[in-house]
């Protein structure tokens, strides 16, 4: 899922980074119709009777369920027809639910707050879950604890397959102290999605980074490969802006930017980033907390210098998802910031404009001089989640539905539709209908509509397609071999460690620290430093925030953390 990956991103930098690593994604659903992660097929079947697919004569009782993607612009994969798409129509045959699909665009913790504040939580909510003590996850983790959403304890053994995807893929050291928190007392009220099975191979690479319209590069002379510095970028954007480039409408190009809400203009400062999985850094011999970086300063002033020159669209922060994305298909942005958005653009600028085709810039150093990549732990740490209502009128319709959703016949329902109809068998694997592929690939809103983006991108966790399907390269499109192309210059970096971040949970002060900052938001006041008049009044309003964490025990907080991981040989920064 393209958005699923969004919030995680600007972790890395701006937060707990996890990568980890994105929602979906980037959250609901994607394009292109793959799932985030991984898995094995050596699961329970669609006919397990505990779930109540085994009785072929008995036809389940027809329950209609309302379903939420939390995550800003999480319904680009639904179909037209929501409830009568053959996919919908077989999942209704097989398990007796409707959905009733809802989206947003807005803020995703805007969304939750609202849900839960007003007491009208839908039947089944997907939405980001990257860690219980700030943004998304701390949002769900409290309404869990006020009541608002249903224990799924006692439903498990029941249903084998939403069993598994409590495990499988998931990080031990969030399985811990984020997925089963102490607070919530061994009850389970989430379910991992998008989770991989820990081998390399069922990790979804996002393929993040600086993608440059091609054709610009090469009326400048300028080989992709070779930006790969923070000042070789401002070089570019610098001759970019003097060049006298024109979007598709004859209008100007903004030299640089991102989509929605400035996701993901920590790509533009990654000379600063490196392959972290924590909220601590070692500078100087010393272990500090993130905000607390040195390099909080060069990164701004960078930023600045971007926007005060011109280099960078000013409207980025404010961006809705259908604003950037008009601009992304009208060749509108020079350079832009965040995956590589093919599914969009294979819609829009790759069919008007296919001259204007975007490069992968570098890729681009970190500080250590490696490449900017995505970063992982063998399980993930952060990721989409359901969770349901605790007024859910039927509980197990929803649960029989993702149990048979994440089954050997549900994924291939999914992900390939009907057999016979969009799909065959060969040596036991399926395979596309020639003329039914030839749609999809001239038309991927066709693929969308026959219901084969959203069930995938929404419910499943513990699989991987890409793993378990594997699409050989002669039956590869020109869109999927261009995203493993860029995928091969991008190879994940694994860490087996556990995270510095979860040992500050035993510091006496935690709490005390954790209610002195909860109205803080760093982010938010680095980029209204990004617009201060002046470097000085910028700086100035970055110093505030880094005391305001300091006067609240950040530098107590890291010492413990370095006196904790000294004991130990296992602990990842």
């Amino acid at each position: 899922m393209r958005k699923t990956r969004m919030k995680r991103t600007l972790s890395l930098t701006l937060a707990v980074p996890l990568l980890a690593l994105s929602l979906t994604a980037c959250g609901g659903n994607n394009d292109s119709g793959t799932s985030s992660n991984s898995g094995t097929t050596n699961t329970t079947n669609s006919t397990n009777a505990n779930s109540g697919n085994s009785n072929e004569s008995a036809a389940p009782e027809q329950v209609t369920l309302s379903f939420l993607s939390a995550w800003n612009g999480g319904g680009g994969g639904f179909p037209q027809d929501q409830e009568n798409n053959p996919v919908a129509q077989a999942v209704r045959e097989k398990t007796g639910v409707t959905l009733k699909l809802e989206s947003i665009t807005t803020s995703e913790v805007e969304k939750l707050n609202t849900i839960f504040a007003s007491d009208t939580v839908p039947d089944i909510v997907n939405a980001p879950y990257w860690s219980t003590t700030g943004g998304e996850g701390q949002v769900i983790k409290k309404a869990a604890l006020e009541g608002q959403l249903l224990d799924l304890t006692p439903y498990l053994d029941k249903y084998p397959n939403v069993k598994k995807l409590m495990t499988q893929g998931v990080a031990k050291d969030f399985a811990e102290f984020d997925l089963n928190s102490p607070d919530l007392e061994g009850k389970q009220y989430v379910i991992p999605m998008q989770t991989p099975d820990g081998t390399p191979e069922s990790i979804h690479n996002w393929n993040y980074g600086l993608y440059a319209r091609g054709d610009i590069l090469k009326a400048l002379g300028v080989n992709a490969a070779d930006i790969d510095t923070q000042d070789k970028l401002l070089d570019l954007l610098t001759k970019i802006k003097s060049g006298d480039f024109k979007d598709i409408s004859g209008k100007p190009v903004i030299p640089s930017g991102t989509m929605h809400n400035g996701w993901d203009y920590s790509q533009f400062l990654s000379g600063w980033s490196d392959y972290n999985i924590s909220d601590f850094r070692q500078e100087d011999g010393k272990l500090i907390h993130w905000t607390q970086s040195k390099d909080q300063e060069a990164r701004l002033l960078y930023m600045r210098k971007l926007i005060t020159d011109g280099l960078f669209d000013p409207e980025a922060f404010s961006n809705t998802d259908t604003t950037a994305k008009e601009k992304l298909a009208t060749g509108k942005l020079a350079v832009f910031g965040a995956q590589s958005m093919i599914g969009d653009l294979q819609k829009t600028l790759y069919k008007t404009n296919p001259e204007m085709q975007y490069e992968l810039l570098g890729p681009m150093k970190n500080k250590s001089g490696n490449i900017v990549t995505q970063v992982e732990k063998p399980g993930r740490s952060g990721f989409p989640v359901i969770f349901l209502s605790a007024k859910i009128k039927d509980p197990d319709a929803a649960l029989r539905l993702i149990d048979y959703l994440n089954s050997d016949e549900g994924r291939l329902l999914a992900y390939w539709g009907i057999a016979g109809k969009t799909y065959n068998m060969a040596d036991g694997k399926p395979q596309w209908i020639a003329d039914v592929k030839k749609q999809f690939d001239d038309n991927p809103d066709v693929k969308r509509d026959e219901g084969l983006n959203y069930l995938s991108g929404s419910f499943m966790g513990a699989f991987s397609s890409e793993v378990t399907w594997p699409i050989p390269e002669d039956q590869k499109t020109q869109w999927e071999k261009l995203e493993a192309s860029y995928s091969k210059r991008l190879p994940i970096q694994i860490i087996d460690k556990v995270s510095a971040s979860y040992l500050v949970r035993d510091w006496p002060k935690y709490q005390e620290f954790r209610d002195e900052t909860s109205s803080l938001n760093f982010d938010e006041e680095f980029r209204k430093a990004c617009y201060a008049k002046s470097d000085d009044e910028a700086l100035e309003i970055l110093h505030g925030i880094q005391e305001k964490f300091k006067a609240a025990g950040v530098e107590e907080m890291a010492q413990y953390v370095a006196e904790k991981a000294a004991s130990r040989d296992d602990i990842g920064w």
